[in-house]
Parts: C-alpha cells; sequence; structure tokens
C-alpha cells in the first residue's frame, strides 16, 4: 500500500526566499498574480556554478527577486544553462531575459519547444480567432468567449521572447548536473512534452507540474487541435510514472509544498479523472455542449482564466468519452458541438 502523502515543510515559504531541500538543489519561490499565487523553481549546484530549473513569469517583482538571488545567494558564480519543465509563462516567463544576461543556453523538449512558438506569438490576429472559435465551438456564451479572447490575447505580455534556439532534451536522456545525474522522464497532458527529473542517488524527483499534491494539473484540451486527446496521454503517464519511479522518492512540484508518497499521489490523481469522467458521461444523458459539462464539473464563480482552463478541460474528458465510444458528438447548425451517450 503506498505511504500516506506527507510534507517536507510545514508553511509556505515567503516569496524570494531561497531553501536547502534536496542534496545539491535550491528551493526558490516566486508569486504569480492569480488565484493560483506562487510558483516553485529550483536552482541546482552545478560544479562552478549553477542551473536553474523553470524561471517564473515576466513581472518586474520577480526580475527583481532573481536580481537579489544572482547577488546574494549564488555567490557571484556563473549560471550555466536553464532546464525548461515546459512551456507555460509561469515557467518559462523570464527565461529569455536570464539566458541572455548570462549568454546561456536553454534547455528544452521538442513538443515544449514548438508550443512555445505559438505562445510566445499569442498577440497575432489568426491566433486569437483560432481561441475565439474554439470557445465558440465548446458552446461558451459571448461575454465569455470575449472575456477569455481578451486574456489569452495578453500571454504575450507574460513572456519574455525566448532565445532563437533551443538544446534539444528527451525522454531517458541524462543530465550530469554538478555530482548528480538526473534521468528525464516525459510526460504528457498537462502539456505536449513535458520534462521531469529524476536522481537515483538522491531519490529526487522534480515534478515541475505533472505530479503536484492537493490539486490536481489542468488537462486541458488545446484550441488550435479541439480533436486532441491529452486525458488519454495524462493517464498514460501516471501508469508510466508508477511503473518507473519508486514511492520513496522526495518529490519537488511546481506548486504547493514538496512531499514524500508519490504512488499514493498519482492513485489519487488518476481515481480524480475517473470521477470527473463519470460525472461528464452522467452529464450527457440529455445532449449538452461542452460549456454545460463544464458547469457540471466545476464549482461557480470560476474568472476568466479559470474558466478557460475549465472549459478546455472538460473538452479533454468529453474527447476520451468519445475516443472509448461512450459518448459520441454532433456539430450543430451554429457551429457548436453538442454531445450525448451512445
Amino acid at each position: 500500500m503506498p505511504q500516506n502523502i506527507t510534507y517536507l515543510v510545514d508553511t509556505d515559504p515567503a516569496y524570494g526566499s531561497v531553501i536547502d531541500i534536496a542534496p545539491g538543489v535550491k528551493w526558490l519561490r516566486m508569486p504569480l498574480p492569480f488565484r493560483l499565487d506562487h510558483i516553485n523553481l529550483w536552482l541546482l549546484e552545478d560544479g562552478d556554478g549553477w542551473t536553474i530549473i523553470d524561471t517564473g513569469l515576466a513581472t518586474d517583482d520577480n526580475r527583481a527577486i532573481w536580481q537579489r538571488v544572482f547577488a546574494d545567494v549564488l555567490g557571484g558564480r556563473p549560471i550555466h544553462r536553464i532546464i525548461l519543465t515546459h512551456f507555460h509563462s509561469d515557467h518559462s516567463g523570464l527565461a529569455g531575459w536570464i539566458a541572455e544576461q548570462f549568454d546561456i543556453d536553454l534547455w528544452m523538449s521538442d513538443g515544449e519547444w514548438e508550443r512555445s512558438q505559438i505562445f510566445h506569438n499569442a498577440r497575432a490576429t489568426d491566433w486569437m480567432d483560432t481561441v475565439a472559435g474554439f470557445f465558440t465551438l465548446a458552446g461558451c456564451p459571448d461575454d465569455v468567449v470575449a472575456s477569455t479572447r481578451e486574456r489569452w490575447a495578453s500571454i504575450g505580455d507574460r513572456v519574455t521572447p525566448l532565445p532563437a534556439r533551443a538544446r534539444r532534451i528527451a525522454g531517458g536522456d541524462t543530465i550530469t548536473i554538478g555530482s548528480f545525474d538526473w534521468r528525464v522522464l516525459i510526460g504528457r497532458g498537462h502539456a505536449p512534452e513535458h520534462v521531469s527529473l529524476y536522481c537515483a542517488e538522491t531519490d529526487t524527483l522534480i515534478a515541475g507540474d505533472q505530479v503536484l499534491p492537493k490539486i490536481s494539473p489542468n488537462v486541458s484540451v488545446h484550441p488550435a487541435r479541439p480533436d486532441e486527446n491529452p486525458l488519454a496521454d495524462f493517464l498514460d503517464t501516471i501508469d508510466r510514472f508508477r511503473a518507473a519511479l519508486p514511492d520513496s522518492a522526495t518529490v519537488l512540484p511546481s506548486h504547493k509544498l514538496p512531499f514524500l508518497g508519490l504512488h499514493r499521489r498519482l492513485d489519487e490523481l488518476a481515481h480524480h479523472h475517473d470521477d470527473r469522467l463519470a460525472q461528464a458521461w452522467d452529464t450527457c444523458a440529455a445532449p449538452c455542449t461542452v460549456m454545460e459539462v463544464t458547469n457540471a464539473l466545476f464549482r461557480p464563480g470560476l474568472d476568466s482564466l479559470q474558466t478557460s482552463l475549465a472549459v478546455s478541460e472538460a473538452f479533454a474528458h468529453l474527447n476520451l468519452l468519445v475516443s472509448r465510444g461512450e459518448v459520441e458528438h454532433d456539430l450543430r447548425k451554429d457551429g457548436v458541438l453538442e454531445f450525448q451517450r451512445t
């Protein structure tokens, strides 16, 4: 039986504080201007310098935190590279800024590099039309479509331009960072080719967003690919991580607190989505839109960001049910998809 989840610390650290959390790994927390109000970043000792895992959102407050870290924590030692777990702006926002300052390489998977190019150009009119079309297809009211389009149009404000190239990392690669070897594990569903890193010698997993305590990583259909099936990929990743990683691993997640109890948490995530799939299937007893399923799955009172994520995640659950043959969908004359049990 997997162990219960236990946390390595009792309280949340202050923004900008740096804590030794695992051999060769320091923990840096930065603020986010959302309901999920923080992100965990990791500084790894790397010979005469440092490797950074993720960078935080591109805000003036976060730039100021990094400047203090460069001066007071890194001891004048250089940063050798930045490794991005995935393309989301809270992880990649300041990657270009740091890479330019230190003239260093950005390391990321092909899938995340390709997706980042779309989001770093998110101001383009054709992309925003795609976003609006996606949420219209989902049956969202006009005000939700408009507010979502406006929010997604501002994504480019939260990231600095990435370097023109990135060094490719792939599943199964071993990256030597300082005295330790870290194995690359690829997760899918939350992002197209999410990078997690596991060090067998210290039994430490830098999980990124792939495994989070207390909250479930968002698993969303991409607006440009409404037929994709990311939840199937996410559930497959749960099975692969369980087989590849020991339950004893110290898990360093990108949100909330570091913890023990990896297998228990993987089980909880799988059960969470089983429950959501059952709710979605029940809702499809009568013809319904993605928006109507969203209202059944998620609590009321979500802001525009949370609503867009909830709609995209409800879409992912419906697409998995369609792939299993449990639900079918048809396009109505008004351009909205309607789902019903088979």
